[in-house]
This record gives C-alpha cells, sequence and structure tokens, in this order.
C-alpha cells in the first residue's frame, strides 16, 4: 500500500468521526429544544395568579375545636358556682329576707330620740326590767325600733350624778339632744336637788365637781353638810334675762343653771337674795361659793353682776373669746 492510500484512509476515518460527532449534538440540541419548547407550552397554559392573595382558610384541624364540650352542657349548680354573674341560675337562687315595713324618710335634724316602733306607739321592751339590766344590742340601728340617737353622759353612767337621760329637746333654736333630768349631785355623799333640774351631760358633770368645794364651804361657814339646793331657771327656751332682743341665753341650750338657795343638814338655810348681804357667816359662805364657781364654769353673775341676779348665781359653761378660753366672773 502506498504512502498516499494511507494518507487518504485516516482522513477518511476522521472525517467519519466528525460526522459522528456532529450527529451526536445535533440530536442532543434537538431534544433540548424540544424540552424547552414543551416547558414554555406548559408555562403558557399555566392559570395566572390574582394579583391579590387568596384570604387564608381555615388550618385543616381546627375544625374540632366546637367539637369540645359546650358550657350549657354542664350542670346548672356548676354553671352557678363557676361564674354567677354571667351564668345565672334563677331558679336556684335563695329567697330574699323578709324586709320591714319602709319607713318615712326623716331629716337628720329630726333624728334625735328613739325610733318609732311600727305600731306609733312608744317601745316597752324593758318595760319589765330595770336600767341597770339593759344590755347592747348589735342589732343593725336601721331595723332596731328602740335605736336611741343620744349620747351617754360618763358623769350619769360613773355615779357622780343621779338622774336619767330624757328625750331630745327641741324648740326652734333651742334645744339639747341628750338632756338629763338631774336628782342630785356627787357620788359619796349625793346632794339633793329641792327639785329635778333639767341639763346637759357637760353641765352635770361640771357640778358634779363643783359640790365638794361648796359643802367644805358650809362645813367652815355653817359646821354641817348640805341638805338641798334649791334652784332658779335650768332649760328655759329665752334670750339672755329674758329680754326681747340680744343673744340667746344658754339656758335655751341645757347649759345653764341659776342657784337660789342652800338647807344644810344641821337646820340651817340661806338664800342669796339675803344672804350676800346678811350674817358674816352667810356672806363668807356665798362669797365661797361664788369663788369656787369662778373657777369651775365659764360664766358666773351674782349680785354683784347686775340686777337680774339678786337674788340668784348664775352659773353656765358658754363659750367667750375667740378660743372659748375666757371666763366672766361678776
Amino acid at each position: 500500500m502506498t504512502l498516499f492510500s494511507q494518507q487518504q484512509r485516516c482522513l477518511t476515518l476522521v472525517l467519519l468521526f466528525l460526522t459522528a460527532c456532529f450527529a451526536t449534538t445535533a440530536l442532543i440540541s434537538t431534544a433540548d429544544i424540544a424540552e424547552a419548547r414543551q416547558r414554555r407550552h406548559s408555562t403558557a397554559n399555566r392559570p395566572v395568579l390574582p394579583v391579590v392573595p387568596p384570604v387564608p382558610q381555615t388550618k385543616p384541624g381546627s375544625e374540632a375545636a366546637p367539637e369540645a364540650p359546650r358550657p350549657e352542657e354542664k350542670p346548672a349548680e356548676d354553671i352557678q358556682k363557676a361564674d354567677p354573674e354571667t351564668t345565672p341560675v334563677p331558679e336556684e337562687k335563695p329567697a330574699p329576707e323578709a324586709k320591714p315595713a319602709e319607713k318615712p324618710d326623716v331629716k337628720p335634724a329630726e333624728q334625735l330620740g328613739p325610733n318609732p316602733s311600727p305600731d306609733g306607739k312608744a317601745a316597752d321592751k324593758n318595760d319589765t326590767k330595770s336600767d341597770d339590766e339593759d344590755t347592747a344590742e348589735k342589732s343593725d340601728p336601721a331595723t332596731s325600733p328602740d335605736r336611741v340617737y343620744q349620747n351617754a353622759c360618763p358623769a350619769l353612767m360613773n355615779g357622780d350624778v343621779q338622774g336619767e337621760i330624757i328625750p331630745p329637746l327641741s324648740e326652734g333654736m333651742c334645744g339639747e339632744r341628750s338632756p338629763l333630768k338631774i336628782t342630785a349631785i356627787g357620788k359619796d355623799k349625793p346632794v339633793k336637788f329641792a327639785a329635778p333640774i333639767t341639763t346637759n351631760c357637760t353641765m352635770a358633770g361640771t357640778l358634779a365637781g363643783w359640790i365638794g368645794d361648796v359643802e367644805q364651804a358650809a362645813q367652815k361657814s355653817f359646821g354641817a353638810g348640805i341638805e338641798s339646793i334649791s334652784t332658779g331657771s335650768d332649760y328655759q327656751c329665752r334670750k339672755v334675762n329674758n329680754g326681747h332682743k340680744g343673744r340667746v341665753s344658754e339656758h335655751a341650750f341645757a347649759n345653764a343653771l341659776d342657784i337660789m338657795s342652800f338647807k344644810f343638814t344641821n337646820g340651817k338655810a340661806t338664800e342669796l337674795g339675803s344672804g350676800w348681804k346678811g350674817s358674816p357667816e352667810e356672806q363668807e359662805f356665798w362669797r365661797s361659793v361664788q369663788k369656787t364657781s369662778c373657777e369651775k364654769f365659764m360664766t358666773v353673775i351674782g349680785p354683784d353682776g347686775d340686777a337680774a341676779h339678786q337674788g340668784n348665781l348664775h352659773l353656765d359653761l358658754g363659750c367667750h373669746g375667740k378660743a372659748c378660753k375666757a371666763r366672766i366672773c361678776e
């Protein structure tokens, strides 16, 4: 074989190899193009997505929640205990307690004494027992027919004075919410009044402290104790000195008392009208009474004060001065 024939054969093999490569490449390209066309075709047929996103749908499995036990399936008594306000059970509510008949509205200024009983008559629960046997009741003041809207008086409770609390006094601007009717003053050796006096608790307590010094003056001047005291005005709704003008007297508030005379245990007696300038022992006694009175009371007016007090020694606990600390002693 010649060299030219060998070269021609090699060239032919190379051409065949190249032709096979080109054919293979063409087949691959054709397949890729067909696949790409198929993808484009499927994309073109795909539905266009909406511009607005879809509303979220209920998550699968959440439908089981409504199947839980409903409140109405629970027993009525359990519902009442769990939330009585939102799930009331009217048929299980207790019957309302019986209430007393409604009373007419009473203004605070008028509510001074005991509440009237329902039938309009005064309550008489304590008719069969003494006052000392009374016990404090823990009843509701709004429903207790014998509730007393007055102040207790320590002087009366402690035995410094003898007497009793009486119904409130009210006459226009005059009056006293918790007046006392006093029959005697002093604890160890009570001194009686010739007639009971009406006064407030503060005056009663001050008189109880005053009588001890007056007893000492009686022993010094007359050599005897005091058997009784005669008085003039106690509670009286009027102006000062029974005038038609001017301020209201302390008598109008059960805050004053006029002393007229004393009777002693040895049978002697003395009156202010005649004793102020009477015998030496009378003068000494009455001036001692005035002195101790000025130390105990806020106002003391006697024969040297004015013509209206020639026969009575006026004692009261009225306020004098801005701080209520000034005293008047005449």
